[in-house]
């Protein structure tokens, strides 16, 4: 029986999505793919219908991620003083932080995406030249493009990290994940806010 074009993108998505929770939580090589089928209520046969191998569907999860993340971004532009602060104050959200499979992909693939196929490493630096524009874009506001520029690159890089070195340690030292974040959040809204610092 063939299967319909609108159930063949549902496949699709729903293994996009079982994808993209599983690789952020596990890491690359910790979920296969008889698990991310599993998860999508899906056979290994229509993965495989629908993607040639694990890469493939690991760089459709990480493009999906970043669309969500900078949306997410995109949707608090103009609501507050200051964009820059607000997408701070969004990243180090509780809900974000805890969010491994459903957060940002940067922090949770930065320390192996350089070991994976170029499709992976391609969608990584694309998300991440993106986040880096919305940040710029915010900051500009208030000095020079260049200046902002290079404030962008530190701000979106140091995020990341703060918040992978967070969640890192959180679970054998949680008040030190906290102090990671809360410092981390300070200090860079802090940078964002101060043109010359």
């Amino acid at each position: 029986m063939k299967v319909s074009k609108e159930k063949l993108e549902g496949n699709r998505a729903a293994l996009v999505e079982a994808g993209m929770w599983l690789l952020q939580e596990r890491g690359f090589d910790g979920a296969g793919v008889a698990e991310i089928s599993a998860r999508a209520g899906l056979t290994q046969g229509a993965f495989y219908s629908q993607f040639k191998s694990k890469s493939e569907l690991a760089a459709a999860a990480c493009q999906v991620s970043h669309v969500k993340g900078l949306a997410s971004w995109q949707a608090r532009k103009g609501k507050t003083a200051s964009d820059a602060s607000a997408f701070i104050d969004q990243y180090f959200a509780p809900d974000h932080i805890e969010n491994v499979g459903g957060g940002c992909p940067m922090a949770a693939y930065s320390s192996e995406v350089r070991r994976q196929d170029e499709s992976i490493k391609e969608e990584f630096l694309v998300g991440f030249q993106r986040m880096v524009g919305l940040m710029e874009e915010a900051l500009s506001a208030d000095m020079p493009r260049k200046a902002a520029r290079r404030r962008a690159l530190a701000c979106v890089s140091a995020m990341s990290g703060s918040l992978s070195m967070a969640r890192a340690v959180a679970g054998q030292n949680p008040e030190l994940a906290k102090d990671i974040i809360e410092a981390a959040k300070a200090e860079l809204k802090r940078f964002a806010a101060n043109p010359k610092a």
